[in-house]
């Protein structure tokens, strides 16, 4: 019928013609493909549990807050838009700029009772007193600007801690949190 012979290699036979078995070779590099993983995966774990590799889901361990004092409340003031001329040689620059100031508002009073508002009679106007005088000393610090610098990499980070401080020096009880720019046109 068949012809055919079965041909029977032992492993050392294999060996001692030079070839490694394919099993083995298998085995070693699966363990070595899985220790490596080990090593990075837990590299990672490791990094991001202490707070050096922020991963998305896995979150890093909270310091706790060793004050007790209530979280400071915020409001929003805008301004409305402003236009200044700028000290550029000429006289040709000027801005436009519509500000946000962020404001800590102060603390209520223990014995204080809150305002009740009255809406404003038929054509009286309401004029808040302090957003005018930060328009006031907006408009000063802006004056003093010149195109070139608000067009620098950092002018408007300079600006913005220059606007906060001069709020800060002529309205102490004014505490500016943060100044935004919701607009903000130089023309030369």
């Amino acid at each position: 019928m068949s012809d055919a012979k079965e041909v029977v290699v032992t492993r050392d036979e294999a060996v001692a013609k030079g070839g490694v078995g394919l099993v083995p070779l298998v085995l070693v590099m699966l363990c070595t493909v899985l220790i490596v993983l080990g090593a990075v995966g837990g590299g990672i774990y490791w990094l991001s549990k202490s707070g050096r590799l922020p991963i998305a889901g896995v979150a890093a361990p909270v310091a706790p807050v060793a004050t007790k004092s209530e979280p400071v409340k915020t409001r929003v003031v805008v301004l409305e838009p402003l236009l200044v001329n700028l000290a550029d040689q000429g006289g040709g620059g000027y801005l436009r700029v519509v500000m946000a100031l962020e404001i800590e508002d102060p603390p209520p009073a223990k014995d204080a009772k809150p305002k009740e508002e009255k809406p404003p009679e038929k054509g009286k106007v309401v004029v808040n007193e302090v957003e005018v005088k930060m328009r006031d000393i907006s408009l000063t610090v802006l004056g003093r600007e010149t195109s070139a610098g608000l067009l620098a990499p950092e002018g408007k980070d300079l600006l913005k801690k220059q606007l906060s401080q001069a709020i800060a020096d002529h309205l102490p009880e004014v505490k500016v949190v943060n100044v935004m720019f919701t607009e903000f046109l130089v023309q030369r």
